[in-house]
């Protein structure tokens, strides 16, 4: 049973709850939300160039500012992309997506987004932070056993977030300029009434992403969290077979509560992320390419894939990928963001990709992880405690994650 007594004021969903009758993929595809035409596609990136140069010339307004920036922007790009370019743009309920760590435009978090990015390049502010994205994780609990578990030495234990905790957080990390939050847990879909709560007291200029197994993630849950303000949902989905999902869950109803979720997410106007923790076991081309399909299927916008970590669950133990494997992952994120036959499929976002190029844009310098303790971590990978988000500590414990860096990869330089 999930305990809801540890601290009153938490609002659990019942332990109980009835399982949906449909468990099975549905026949029929659901539409797709990435943009199938190529003249669209082509006005849109027109659209999208005019916007962001926009944004340079509404913040500054020196010739040598200018050219600085130009010159900053295509280096990022460089960095970030190598010799890629971004050729798919999706769209879900009246706003465009590219990239999975970017905010849909138009939207004052698209806007605001642009800013910081721009005032890294070329400072134009006084000061001010250049955080980004912030994985919060809201509670222990979870009905699942998942074989890659970061957040696993502390699940189901007692709960240390109450309801005006994460609305705290939430109120500073917006004051800070964030323009991503990210729910987490756990599973953060136990906690339906209170991520209601918080979502409806939210500020505008976030766009707010829950990362689910698909639990509880029910149609009237899926309408009133997008009623709320919820953006997208991110799925756990590590395998296209049911029987290997189920077994890497922990649970024989892991694969269909995921779809369901995709499913009822879709039919919300959600954005559908699917995330794959693509293991040795998992990572071949046949597998990635039949975990396409099946997202495709779903009307997924976005396909995450993560490299397993040896934290969590997975502590003390040798799960990385082997070279070969880790080309595989960076053919698979070529082959369906860039080739011609593959610009209606989802967009591939892998960001293990960019780090290898560019360093990491962990440890409070874009994003930080929040675990279930309210202490800040560099990211949801590297598990080491580096002060508290909360009681007015958050100041200090950025500067202490920032200055601790990322535990793999050195930091971005741009």
């Amino acid at each position: 049973m999930i305990e809801q007594v540890l601290i009153p004021e938490l609002h659990y969903l019942p332990a109980a709850a009835p399982a949906e009758s449909a468990t099975a993929v549905p026949a029929a595809a659901l539409p797709p939300t990435v943009v199938q035409s190529g003249w669209r596609r082509a006005a849109l990136r027109a659209v999208f160039g005019l916007v962001d140069f926009g944004t340079v010339l509404r913040y500054l307004h020196r010739p040598g500012q200018l050219r600085q920036a130009v010159r900053q922007i295509r280096e990022l790009r460089r960095q970030y992309y190598g010799p890629l370019r971004v050729r798919k743009v999706a769209r879900v309920a009246g706003r465009y997506y590219r990239e999975f760590q970017t905010p849909g435009w138009p939207s004052a978090a698209y806007t605001s987004f642009l800013a910081t990015t721009l005032h890294r390049l070329v400072p134009f502010r006084a000061a001010g932070p250049t955080l980004q994205m912030v994985f919060l994780a809201i509670t222990k609990k979870c009905p699942l056993a998942c074989e890659h578990c970061f957040e696993w030495d502390a699940l189901n234990q007692r709960e240390k977030l109450s309801v005006a905790d994460v609305h705290s957080m939430v109120r500073e990390f917006q004051a800070r300029g964030v323009t991503q939050i990210l729910f987490s847990g756990g599973e953060p879909m136990l906690r339906m009434p209170d991520l209601l709560a918080v979502l409806r007291q939210a500020r505008p200029g976030t766009d707010f992403w829950v990362f689910t197994s698909g639990f509880h993630f029910t149609a009237e849950n899926a309408r009133q969290l997008r009623q709320a303000g919820l953006t997208g949902v991110s799925i756990s989905l590590d395998h296209h077979d049911p029987a290997r999902h189920n077994a890497f869950r922990g649970s024989g109803q892991a694969f269909a509560a995921a779809v369901q979720a995709a499913v009822h997410a879709h039919a919300a106007g959600l954005v559908v992320c699917l995330t794959l923790c693509a293991t040795r076991e998992f990572t071949t081309e046949a597998n990635l390419l039949a975990y396409a399909r099946l997202a495709r299927h779903l009307g997924a916008t976005f396909i995450h894939v993560l490299e397993p970590r040896a934290t969590g669950h997975y502590a003390g133990q040798d799960v990385d990928l082997s070279p070969a494997q880790l080309t595989l992952l960076e053919e698979f994120y070529h082959r369906l963001n860039q080739d011609d036959a593959y610009l209606d499929w989802p967009i591939v976002h892998y960001y293990g990709y960019h780090q290898r190029r560019m360093g990491c844009s962990g440890a409070a310098d874009r994003f930080v992880y929040v675990d279930t303790d309210g202490d800040l971590h560099a990211c949801p990978f590297c598990q080491r405690k580096v002060g508290s988000a909360l009681h007015g500590a958050l100041p200090a414990s950025l500067a202490a994650v920032c200055q601790g860096g990322c535990h793999q990869f050195p930091a971005a330089v741009i």
